[in-house]
């Protein structure tokens, strides 16, 4: 079964890892662009905006990733 997610701000936090180590990102939609995704990561810009088209790219792209690693898609 998979698990179910809130995106609505403040967002889901992911646990990664940056050169300066152990971090994180936050993927949330806000309720005023609902088309629009937003990431928030550990970079110098701090903020990556992704369509919702975008985001299915990514999704698919992260669920291969993940598939070839011999890991569970969810």
């Amino acid at each position: 079964m998979s698990e179910s997610y809130d995106v609505s701000y403040p967002g889901v936090r992911v646990r990664c890892r940056d050169e300066s180590g152990s971090s994180s990102l936050v993927v949330w939609r806000s309720q005023w662009t609902p088309e629009v995704i937003r990431i928030e990561t550990p970079t110098v810009f701090n903020r990556t905006v992704w369509t919702v088209g975008q985001a299915r790219v990514l999704r698919d792209v992260l669920d291969a990733a993940v598939r070839c690693a011999g890991g569970d898609a969810r």
